[in-house]
């Protein structure tokens, strides 16, 4: 299941020093928080990991496949709400034989979510 587009919109997305910055908004109509939870929706941690994936992949512009994750702390949780923007930041962004790796923070003006490091491998087409 893919999260762009869907689960959040791309509200922009920037370079920085050492990576990029995309602010995403939330949809709180999203068919997921009907699961998780009814009443009192959060964001799955698993959804977040597949974002951060999905935007990685849309930046370097070819297919990757997430390897691994490391370092993965869930800090507090993201509760959607109409309007609700998020910075997904990513840094360190490294080149390795095979793929990539960079580590992500989750987070809004005045909340930290989600730190992660996360390795991709490059896709054969």
């Amino acid at each position: 299941m893919r999260f762009l587009d869907d689960l959040f919109t791309i509200a922009t997305i920037n370079p920085t020093e050492n990576g990029f910055r995309a602010t995403l908004r939330c949809n709180p109509e999203h068919q997921i928080y009907k699961a998780h939870f009814p009443g009192n929706p959060i964001t799955p941690g698993a959804c977040l990991l597949q974002t951060a994936a999905e935007l990685m992949q849309r930046q370097q512009g070819r297919p990757l496949c997430l390897q691994g994750s490391k370092n993965v702390k869930y800090l507090n949780v993201l509760i959607p709400a109409p309007g609700k923007e998020v910075s997904f930041a990513f840094s360190g962004i490294a080149e390795t034989e095979t793929g990539c790796k960079t580590q992500v923070v989750i987070a809004d003006e005045s909340t930290v979510y989600t730190k992660m490091s996360l390795s991709f491998s490059y896709e054969a087409l």
